[in-house]
């Protein structure tokens, strides 16, 4: 089936870039891009609870906001 898209340009000239990067054509590169957007909806929308709605994690509020210095903490830690 044909379509006709509007695409803002500086959209479009980064997916040219980038389809010609890969060897294909804006044609092929937009394809391959929605096919992955339908699969990957399909495939979330039957094991997410939460859609594509926003989720608002938890938040700590501080009494000296930016204070906090995780510069020698050693993240690693938390993976042993």
């Amino acid at each position: 089936m044909q379509t006709t898209v509007n695409l803002p340009d500086p959209l479009y000239r980064k997916s040219e870039a980038l389809a010609a990067s890969r060897g294909a054509t804006i044609e092929q590169f937009i394809v391959e891009a929605v096919k992955k957007e339908v699969q990957g909806n399909l495939r979330s929308g039957a094991s997410s609870a939460y859609g594509d709605r926003e989720v608002e994690l938890p938040v700590i509020r501080s009494t000296r906001p930016g204070t906090l210095d995780l510069s020698h903490f050693d993240f690693d830690d938390l993976l042993a």
